[in-house]
């Protein structure tokens, strides 16, 4: 038996996806890498404790010594000790990544005792910034001329937040990584892509 000429032998095609199908598989797609960008990202800890345990709270009932916490807020200031440095927070709400939620009402205020000494000059007044912990005593100190009983909440590693800088009305260091996804057809034809920028 004589082989069939080339022209005779009809490869198979693959099976062509149509337009509706294209765009579903490119949003998966997009929707899968953005959700492993996002959790493999290093900047978002949960907090720890109890979210109804406030600075305030602490400060009026006492106790809770030696509870495990996540605290954050603005940074008042920064003192350095003998063998410790205290930095003095105003307590706001945290998201579910630990940053302070500056929109919403104060929540007293707390010191972050970091052991050892932490250079100061590089902490600016007003910084975001979490602490995670225990609570390892109450500090009778003043705001201004008022008495003040202050939470010390004891961590070797406070995480100061980056600025966040606004460009074209979206929060820009929020907004990360950034996809967009492209999805075009023609007669005959149609096609999509996804990009991603970090």
């Amino acid at each position: 038996m004589m082989p069939a000429n080339r022209a005779d032998i009809r490869q198979p095609r693959a099976p062509r996806m149509s337009g509706n199908r294209m765009v579903a598989a490119l949003l998966a797609a997009a929707l899968l890498i953005s959700g492993c960008a996002s959790t493999g990202a290093g900047d978002c800890r949960a907090p720890i404790g109890n979210r109804a345990l406030t600075p305030a709270v602490v400060a009026a009932q006492g106790g809770h010594q030696g509870e495990a916490i996540t605290w954050g807020g603005t940074l008042v200031s920064a003192r350095n000790l003998a063998d410790a440095t205290d930095l003095e927070v105003l307590a706001y709400p945290l998201d579910d990544c630990g940053r302070p939620l500056l929109s919403e009402p104060a929540q007293g205020r707390f010191i972050i005792r970091h052991p050892g000494y932490l250079e100061t000059a590089d902490l600016e007044p007003g910084r975001p910034i979490t602490a995670s912990g225990r609570i390892i005593a109450l500090l009778d100190g003043r705001i201004g001329e008022a008495d003040y009983r202050f939470p010390v909440l004891e961590d070797a590693a406070p995480r100061v937040w980056p600025e966040r800088r606004r460009a074209s009305g979206y929060d820009n260091a929020r907004v990360r990584p950034w996809i967009s996804v492209g999805v075009g057809g023609g007669r005959g034809w149609s096609g999509g892509g996804v990009g991603v920028w970090f």
